[in-house]
């Protein structure tokens, strides 16, 4: 599919090994974490538009490219919280937005609990943050939330995702690219990706 990306990249696949090892310590998964949500950041943003400038080095006056676009990472709660700040790290200006949204499986639906985004989040390229994608209801829930508010430029950034939530996303939006650094697992009969990574916020925060 023309529109998901996999990062294939020697560092990232090593990142990933240390994410789904259940052995990894939370302050390594932490910085795994941060490692691949960095080469997805770099990989969905390869193509910002910049604009010329001249600077003084502390030996000339050279020019230079600097970013024109505004890039608003929009994490997806409570996991994607984990992305946003390496994201933000990345993203000179960004402006950073927060979307609390779950699917309740005995009401059939998903359930927004919190929306924060920035101004002028429709002229944005916005890359929402959520490291797995397992159904993609949630995910698919996110993004045509932002299209109600006249966001046309999407990205989704993904640690893990399951064929066929992938899928489900490409059918119903093929506007919105996908970057991620596995595509092939699938939803277990708990909901957890399998073979996945576990609960992801219990790693990360070390919690249970």
């Amino acid at each position: 599919m023309g529109n998901v990306h996999t990062i294939e990249h020697p560092l990232a696949q090593h990142a990933l090994s240390l994410v789904r090892d259940q052995t990894t310590p939370s302050p390594i998964f932490r910085q795994a974490v941060a490692e691949l949500t960095r080469q997805l950041v770099y990989a969905a943003t390869v193509d910002l538009e910049t604009t010329t400038a001249t600077i003084d080095t502390p030996l000339e006056s050279t020019e230079v490219q600097r970013l024109s676009g505004i890039v608003s990472p929009i994490a997806i709660l409570r996991s994607g919280a984990a992305m946003l700040e390496t994201a933000m790290e990345a993203l000179p200006n960004s402006h950073a937005g927060h979307f609390g949204v779950y699917h309740d499986k005995r009401m059939g639906a998903t359930v927004e609990y919190y929306l924060k985004l920035p101004e002028g989040v429709e002229t944005s390229r916005v890359l929402l943050l959520d490291p797995a994608i397992g159904t993609g209801k949630t995910a698919l829930a996110c993004i045509q939330r932002m299209t109600e508010f006249g966001v046309t430029n999407i990205s989704f950034l993904t640690l893990i995702a399951s064929e066929g939530g992938i899928s489900q996303i490409v059918e119903e939006f093929p506007d919105v690219e996908i970057y991620t650094i596995e595509s092939k697992d699938s939803v277990g009969p708990e909901g957890y990706l399998v073979p996945g990574m576990g609960d992801f916020g219990d790693r990360y925060y070390g919690s249970k």
